[in-house]
């Protein structure tokens, strides 16, 4: 007993400042209609932040059951250091998306990505090579939520290879 008392304060030095207030985290891998988005981006946690417009918000997502088999769209929207003009995008859009399931990216056909940042990736756009795949873990219309993972990679002469790994997304239709 006497050792746990010995420790007692280290833990509660730890437990009181081993997180900051306010700092960004990636979100959980929900499938409740949470409204998160997030991933890594080469290496580092990107979460939407910011807003590209008074009107629009930094993470929407769009799913219309009835054209081309299931059209998904997601965008995100993140500002840099709180320089309206520095910013960077992320939009996933896909077809035919029936159920949960696996979806392969690397067919520009059923599936594109945009990476806006430094420079632009369009991964339907000739000289970018886009690889990755879409999971969809829960999509329940009657309820109006879609959830799932992803991860790519776009690549193009003259830019950086842009990574994105541990994407996830969940979304209250």
């Amino acid at each position: 007993m006497k050792i746990m008392y010995k420790y007692l304060p280290l833990l509660v030095f730890l437990c009181l400042f081993s997180c900051k207030k306010g700092e960004e985290v990636l979100p959980d891998a929900t499938q409740s209609g949470e409204n998160t988005f997030g991933a890594y981006v080469n290496g580092e946690l990107w979460v939407p932040k910011g807003r590209p417009s008074t009107f629009e918000p930094n993470f929407s997502l769009t799913f219309d059951p009835g054209y081309h088999g299931g059209t998904l769209q997601i965008q995100a929207y993140r500002v840099q250091d709180n320089d309206q003009t520095k910013f960077e995008y992320i939009q996933i859009s896909a077809i035919e998306i029936e159920s949960e399931g696996l979806y392969y990216l690397d067919n520009t056909q059923k599936g594109s990505v945009i990476f806006e940042g430094d420079c632009y990736f369009q991964g339907s756009e000739e000289g970018v090579s886009q690889e990755g795949n879409l999971e969809i873990t829960r999509l329940d219309l009657e309820v109006g939520i879609i959830a799932g993972k992803f991860e790519f990679t776009l690549a193009k002469a003259g830019c950086d290879t842009i990574r994105v790994t541990d994407g996830r997304f969940d979304y209250q239709l």
